[in-house]
């Protein structure tokens, strides 16, 4: 899959993430209302691999960030938040901001979308993003080429009752009701999806408060989610006194030159006293 940057002169450059997240689980956060019921702090600590869908990154910082719709419908504390690793259409990255083109955002991946593939082909290996006029199937075929293995939805409830995300919005009622359609057929898409992430070797999880996935995929809550992000990631850090410094790496010359002694194995600098 194709993914494009851009130098400050606004020259594209190829970008190849395949599997940078090799094996990991991911928490793909939506914005329905319901988020606001749920301990989002969670994921914001180490270890856990969140990621938001377009304005649901206002509710907590994501470590990975999609969007399909046009930038200025975003936070432009999103936008620009360095620390985020943010992916959106390539048609919007000349898009002007303020005053300066979208592409200008700091971590930010422009990917292509492909119209018209099959909906059995989400996760396939290919150039483009496929696209299905929705972000959530494309932030899914994302999560898939980045090399997630496990994804855990979460602020999806695809249904709504007064608010239609946990933020006020200002939606006129058609904007509404185009909601209401796409989420509509996201549950029949989603569910019908079942095959394909069995043959892609990814599993699907929902989190969501309202999920409309049981009895398809398995739904928890967002603590157990959080906690399938963090298994086999530290508990706790070290103690910071039993790391080696730096010298014990250093060159067998490098060392003589500084009088530094060799170590037998296993043995350590209790620390630079011990050196000096």
């Amino acid at each position: 899959m194709i993914l494009i940057t851009y130098t400050p002169t606004g020259q594209q450059r190829m970008s190849n993430l395949a599997d940078i997240f090799k094996g990991q689980t991911a928490i793909l956060m939506g914005g329905a209302p319901t988020i606001s019921e749920q301990p989002l702090r969670l994921l914001e600590q180490r270890g856990v691999l969140s990621a938001a869908m377009n304005n649901a990154a206002r509710h907590f910082r994501p470590v990975l960030w999609f969007s399909a719709d046009h930038p200025s419908c975003f936070e432009p504390q999103i936008v620009y938040d360095p620390g985020i690793m943010k992916f959106s259409p390539v048609g919007h990255a000349e898009t002007i901001i303020g005053d300066k083109p979208f592409r200008g955002a700091p971590n930010i991946y422009f990917y292509a979308n492909e119209a018209d593939v099959p909906i059995g082909e989400l996760l396939a290996e290919r150039m483009q993003t496929p696209w299905y006029q929705n972000t959530l199937l494309a932030s899914i075929a994302l999560l898939g080429f980045l090399g997630v293995k496990r994804i855990i939805l979460g602020g999806s409830d695809l249904e709504f009752e007064d608010k239609v995300y946990a933020h006020d919005d200002g939606l006129a009622e058609h904007e509404r009701e185009l909601n209401r359609a796409l989420y509509t057929s996201q549950k029949y898409d989603i569910r019908k999806l079942k095959p394909v992430f069995d043959k892609a070797g990814v599993e699907l999880l929902d989190s969501s408060v309202k999920s409309k996935l049981g009895g398809v995929y398995p739904v928890i809550s967002l603590e157990e989610a959080v906690a399938l992000c963090l298994e086999g990631f530290p508990k706790a850090m070290v103690d910071p006194r039993t790391l080696p410094h730096g010298t014990r790496f250093a060159p067998t010359q490098l060392k003589e030159r500084l009088g530094i002694p060799d170590l037998k194995p296993g043995q350590q600098y209790g620390g630079m006293q011990d050196i000096l």
